[in-house]
């Protein structure tokens, strides 16, 4: 069985030879600092070019996912020069205008844009426009070139955050959740504006590569480690309803593709309008969160959509060689029948966790999957 083939049968929830492996998505990347120790314990001598700034998640190495025999290639929207903007005192302006700075944790906000901002501000607003900032060359080559191998499912990453997270970008988390209850007008307005946004941009690259990929990425975060962020009536009024138009807009144009959403934390509740906005694939399945248990999802929601990722970074894949091989146990036990599920770390990768855990995660998913 071919990568691809693995991975359409799972994403069909038909059983395969082994489980799908994923590496270098949305959300489930190698942090720079742990990337390059890898990259080094594999004797990996030429450096590569990052595929973006402004991330602490910046390289995407096919040589590590073939090691690791990893089942997916991506394709990445690359933007031209103008964005970002870098200031002296190290912080930096994206193309939405958002000021971010690096921080001890990651990407710490300096600036909101829209702080301040009425419905009136929102029509004179500068949104990023994709013709302006998107360089499309070669990467309708690459896709065909992808898909005549035939031998990789082939996903689109993501080219931007989503409509909840760019709204709190934007306009300040805490103002944006007072938005949603105290001036509904305003929400509407702002998400509506970045929702068009994400079409335009989702739309202007699928136009070009749409008829090659198997997957398009899109994220978005609705949960903590304890609960969704907002009530489920406003996700599905402010969010999930816009969701829904863009992704009719990426399977119209991506007819053979499957919808990836990335949202983390504890997002159960929000499961079943998720999939009804027409959401095909979910990421990351993070199993310590409140109400996040791997066993019950599947049993629940597993012929509906399918998983991916799952393996816990926040403790096993911190802990022991046994951790990390009882926790892939644990994912396939819970998740790898009757198809459904890709594993992957259930988040980024972080800079704290042991090489030896990173390969002992695909050594164990192949052994117990085969």
């Amino acid at each position: 069985m071919t990568s691809k083939e693995r991975v359409l049968k799972a994403l069909n929830h038909e059983q395969t030879d082994r489980v799908p492996l994923d590496l270098g998505g949305m959300a489930c990347c190698l942090l720079d600092g742990v990337y390059f120790k890898l990259k080094n314990y594999l004797g990996f001598k030429e450096d590569i070019p990052p595929f973006r700034e402004g991330s602490n998640a910046c390289y995407y190495d096919e040589r590590i996912l073939d090691y690791f025999q990893v089942d997916i290639r991506r394709l990445f929207v690359k933007t031209n020069k103008k964005f970002p903007v870098h200031y002296p005192d190290g912080s930096f302006q994206n193309e939405w205008g958002v000021v971010q700075k690096k921080g001890p944790f990651g990407m710490e906000f300096v600036k909101n844009p829209l702080e301040d901002a009425d419905t009136a501000d929102l029509a004179s607003y500068a949104w990023p426009r994709a013709e302006e900032l998107i360089d499309l060359t070669g990467m309708k080559e690459q896709a065909q070139r992808l898909y005549e191998d035939n031998q990789y499912a082939v996903a689109l990453r993501a080219p931007m955050n989503g409509i909840f997270e760019l709204a709190c970008w934007l306009r300040g988390t805490e103002n944006f959740m007072v938005d949603m209850l105290s001036d509904e007008e305003f929400a509407h307005g702002l998400t509506d504006q970045v929702a068009r946004v994400q079409m335009e941009w989702y739309g202007y690259v699928l136009d070009e590569i749409g008829p090659y990929v198997d997957i398009v990425e899109t994220g978005d975060d609705y949960g903590s480690q304890t609960s969704l962020l907002l009530s489920p009536e406003c996700l599905e009024t402010f969010i999930l309803s816009k969701r829904k138009k863009l992704n009719a807009m990426i399977k119209e144009k991506a007819p053979r593709a499957k919808v990836f959403l990335h949202s983390c934390g504890a997002v159960r509740k929000a499961i079943p309008a998720i999939i009804g906005c027409g959401v095909d694939i979910l990421n990351p399945i993070q199993t310590v969160a409140a109400d996040m248990d791997p066993y019950g999802l599947k049993q629940e929601f597993g012929s509906q959509i399918c998983f991916h990722g799952g393996v816990d970074t926040q403790k096993a894949m911190r802990g022991t060689v046994q951790d990390v091989r009882d926790e892939v146990k644990k994912m396939l036990d819970a998740m790898y029948y009757d198809g459904g599920y890709i594993l992957s770390s259930c988040n980024h990768i972080q800079n704290d966790i042991p090489v030896e855990n990173i390969i002992a995660m695909f050594e164990a998913a192949k052994e117990f999957s085969l």
